[in-house]
């Protein structure tokens, strides 16, 4: 799977972890939504999905898959800290 990197890194804190984890390019925001994330449904988490899947296939650009990750993340009380 082919990564595209974001403009700027995005840090996050899971549930539980005492460190931020930084996100750089869509490939790993979409690891995070599939294994790690604590919340596994509602509309935002659907569209980040989505956007993230269509950006790696060239559908969507980095920017907007960047957006409905972060919407996603307010959506499940994810902490976003950059």
């Amino acid at each position: 799977m082919a990564s595209i990197n974001w403009d700027k890194k995005l840090g996050i804190l899971l549930p539980g972890a005492l460190r931020p984890r930084f996100v750089q390019d869509v490939a790993s925001a979409m690891y995070l939504l599939a294994e790690l994330w604590p919340v596994t449904y509602g509309k935002a988490y659907q569209r980040a999905l989505a956007h993230c899947a269509r950006a790696l296939e060239g559908r969507c650009s980095a920017a907007r898959a960047r957006l409905a990750f972060i919407a996603a993340a307010r959506e499940a009380r994810v902490q976003v800290v950059t």
